[in-house]
């Protein structure tokens, strides 16, 4: 039998509780690609989700690569109302309504995949991942949504698991009975190359993506420089390096900034800018030339380590900001003291940790779309 893995924080607000619940439907697990989107509207259609909206909790249901997010905040008073109407959503939606949450995961992937920014990280994933299911973007890929069938959805259901349960409460009294997975790391084999242009209708932008492998969550001191390459590189807004470069001094870009996703199989650091098609390819050349030859001095350095700390302290706010940070600890199996580690080992990096790092993002693959 497996133990859930479950991690309780007790907090500060007494009358409100978070809780973030990781389940086996994310486009890692899926059997068929496209089930979780098709629940997903289902699980809102149900009797017990109206319910819930009814009785003021707030909740979303969110497709992911490695697990599909349920988030939960509600008041302390109405919890074992709250889990009973919880579990009754997941495990028993209204399957008789099937065409019409077919025709809202359509509608919903159809909107995704006519924004640039989001299609253009669909298409360059594609690329990167080739095979894996990392290439397979929870709400923007080209989905096949009329191959999925009613027993389709029956087997998502029968094989349901919780990958981790995150509770803030002001006590540890929350129980979700659904059975337990876990997490378990399927390594990428081989990395993609090249690059793709998809040129969309009535758009007046097109977005680039530059995708390059790197550090998976549980590698933990090269996703804790990444994390650092990321904030200094894009990921402190207007003074990042890609916004001050493409857009302050040579105005290409609307905007232009990087993100660091670190996965359970893999991670992946995103560059990305949206422009004029008439000078793409001057933005991509730039945007390259910016990761390719970046310098790091001790001031750019301690800028990031100080914005990391306090993007923290603002994550720890509100019980759900709580919930979500600490998720990942149960969700891939770390310390409990992740974050102090994460603290401590990004406050003693010196410039050429960082710098080293950056050089060593030489693969990578492009899309553009727009």
């Amino acid at each position: 039998m497996i133990v859930m893995r479950r991690l309780f924080i007790k907090s500060s607000v007494k009358d409100v509780m978070a809780i973030e619940i990781k389940l086996n439907l994310g486009s890692f697990q899926e059997h068929k690609p496209g089930t979780a989107n098709v629940l997903i509207p289902l699980w809102r259609m149900s009797e017990q989700a109206k319910e819930l909206e009814r009785l003021g909790v707030s909740f979303s249901l969110e497709k992911g690569f490695d697990f599909l997010s349920v988030r939960v905040k509600a008041r302390y008073v109405t919890i074992d109302k709250v889990t009973e109407l919880l579990t009754g959503m997941l495990l028993n939606p209204p399957v008789e309504k099937f065409e019409d949450a077919i025709r809202e995961a359509k509608a919903l992937i159809a909107t995704s995949r006519e924004d640039t920014a989001t299609r253009a990280i669909a298409e360059v994933l594609r690329l990167l991942f080739r095979n894996h299911p990392y290439s397979i973007h929870p709400t923007a890929f080209d989905y096949k949504l009329n191959e999925i069938t009613k027993e389709d959805i029956k087997r998502a259901l029968d094989n349901l698991g919780v990958i981790s349960v995150t509770v803030v409460a002001p006590e540890d009294v929350v129980t979700i009975n659904l059975p337990s997975v876990d997490y378990t790391e399927l390594p990428i084999r081989e990395f993609g190359n090249g690059s793709v242009d998809i040129k969309l209708e009535n758009k007046v932008q097109a977005t680039i993506a530059i995708a390059y492998p790197t550090y998976e969550i549980t590698n933990l001191e090269g996703s804790f420089r990444m994390m650092v390459v990321n904030t200094i590189l894009g990921g402190m807004g207007l003074i990042s390096r890609l916004y001050k470069e493409v857009r302050v001094k040579r105005g290409l870009a609307y905007y232009a900034y990087s993100m660091y996703w670190p996965l359970g199989s893999s991670g992946v650091f995103l560059a990305m800018a949206g422009v004029r098609r008439e000078v793409l390819k001057e933005a991509i050349d730039i945007m390259l030339n910016v990761i390719n030859n970046a310098t790091v001095t001790i001031e750019d350095l301690n800028m990031a380590v100080r914005n990391r700390v306090g993007r923290l302290k603002i994550s720890k706010e509100s019980p759900e900001g709580i919930a979500s940070l600490f998720s990942v600890i149960p969700t891939y199996g770390l310390s409990n003291d992740y974050y102090d580690r994460y603290i401590s080992y990004i406050s003693k990096l010196r410039p050429e940790d960082i710098a080293n790092e950056i050089k060593n993002l030489t693969r990578h693959v492009i899309a553009t779309v727009g």
